[in-house]
């Protein structure tokens, strides 16, 4: 695993359908701020660079937003974050639900090959 996230609230999403997800999007300034504290740890790391993997878990689905998926609008708030060089890296995505997930989300990032 590169990174492990758990964010209390709701995911990211895009102030414009159209455009990139930022750390001032809408519900993403958590994700923002335990992404930039975590590559802070070790500012030479990142942001990495190789082919990767993104899993989240959720209580529930998400509602999806028109024209984009709730999975792209978190790895571009990974991007801005200086976690992720560029969210195109991004080979595989999983969304699994765990009922017993009472509120918010977590992103798990792993490498492409596992």
């Amino acid at each position: 695993m590169l990174g492990y996230f758990i964010i209390d609230g709701p995911p990211p999403t895009r102030h414009d359908p159209g455009a990139c997800a930022d750390r001032t999007s809408p519900n993403a300034s958590t994700l923002f701020q335990a992404v930039t504290a975590f590559v802070a740890t070790d500012p030479g790391a990142f942001p990495l660079s190789e082919p990767v993997g993104v899993v989240i878990v959720s209580g529930g689905p998400f509602d999806e937003p028109e024209g984009y998926t709730v999975a792209t609008a978190i790895q571009e708030v990974l991007v801005d974050a200086g976690f992720l060089a560029d969210e195109r890296q991004v080979e595989w995505e999983g969304h699994d639900i765990q009922p017993d997930m009472a509120t918010g989300y977590s992103v798990r990032v792993e490498p492409a090959t596992a």
